[in-house]
């Protein structure tokens, strides 16, 4: 899901990308994919000597740590969510924790999340009939993309007319 411009003055949000991981009749949950936070895994787990990037997964439960993974062969009890681009989220951390610690995993393979978006049920489709977010197909590599510069590029490729926001600040008020 790529967050509308309206959306500019939403401090979640705003500039938002979001790769949904679960959408039913009791609601949604998915984790933005292009915020990264300004802290890394070993800050918070001083045992794994990784510096992987944290990403701020959404508001909800921001104090819990969430995980998105293509290796669900090393990693016991993953969920898996997206058939087409193989990817899982969830599994034993322990396992995970080993996995980083003898350098058999990196950021290639799993992408970890501080809380996430959620949705109770209809909400998300509201918000989407307000024209608040455009769902879209997952074309994208979450291990390989360029955060930075993501919604400015879904948001042109949605409508090319929306090339006025291609420059806009993420902070609206700083124009």
């Amino acid at each position: 899901m790529i967050s509308s411009p309206e959306l500019l003055m939403d401090h979640v949000f705003n500039q938002s990308v979001i790769l949904l991981v679960e959408h039913n009749d009791n609601g949604s949950m998915g984790f933005i994919v292009n915020k990264a936070l300004p802290i890394r895994l070993n800050d918070v787990f001083e045992e794994i000597p990784s510096g992987m990037q944290l990403w701020k997964g959404g508001p909800v439960e921001t104090g819990n740590m969430f995980y998105m993974h293509n290796v669900p062969h090393m990693i016991p009890d993953s969920v898996l969510f997206d058939d087409a681009r193989d990817l899982y989220v969830g599994g034993d951390f322990k396992r995970i924790k080993s996995l980083l610690q003898e350098g058999l995993i990196d950021d290639r393979n799993i992408k970890f999340f501080l809380g996430y978006s959620g949705w109770g049920p209809g909400q998300l489709q509201q918000e989407i009939e307000e024209n608040a977010w455009t769902v879209t197909d997952n074309s994208i590599d979450i291990f390989e993309l360029n955060p930075k510069d993501l919604w400015k590029e879904k948001i042109v490729e949605i409508d090319p007319n929306n090339i006025i926001w291609k420059n806009a600040p993420l902070n609206p008020h700083l124009n």
